[in-house]
């Protein structure tokens, strides 16, 4: 399970791209992303949808490097949570942001089956906001 969660976080590593993160969520996966502040709704996305969301930001996030500073599972229940944080490069400047993660991994803990993915809905905000001034987010 540690090696599946840290190889998703680890996914963001480089360029963000829809497709980086895929091979590790099962076909199921449902992701939902908190806080509700954040403006991107609670209700949990499927791989499509996600990945449709996820689009919008496609190579505009370059050099990111993920740091994980906390991991702790109960594998009993096939639950994780991962406390990363993320620098990474944009169009508009230096983007820093932190996160958790809640994952729940199907039997063999090789794929998430659920990702609730709780993120610094300031710098997340932020990010989102001087990107679509600058004209640079696709439409989803």
């Amino acid at each position: 399970m540690r090696a599946t969660a840290e190889g998703f976080v680890h996914s963001f590593d480089g360029r963000w791209t829809p497709g980086a993160t895929m091979q590790y969520r099962a076909p199921q996966c449902e992701h939902s992303m908190l806080p509700a502040t954040l403006g991107l709704g609670t209700t949990k996305k499927n791989n499509e949808e996600w990945a449709a969301h996820f689009k919008r930001l496609d190579s505009l996030v370059t050099n990111a490097k993920t740091t994980v500073h906390d991991y702790l599972a109960v594998p009993t229940e096939l639950r994780a949570v991962c406390r990363t944080s993320l620098d990474a490069d944009t169009p508009v400047g230096p983007y820093h942001n932190d996160y958790v993660w809640f994952f729940t991994f199907d039997g063999t803990g090789q794929s998430v089956v659920s990702i609730t993915e709780f993120v610094d809905s300031k710098a997340g905000a932020m990010l989102l906001g001087k990107l679509n001034e600058a004209g640079l987010l696709q439409s989803h």
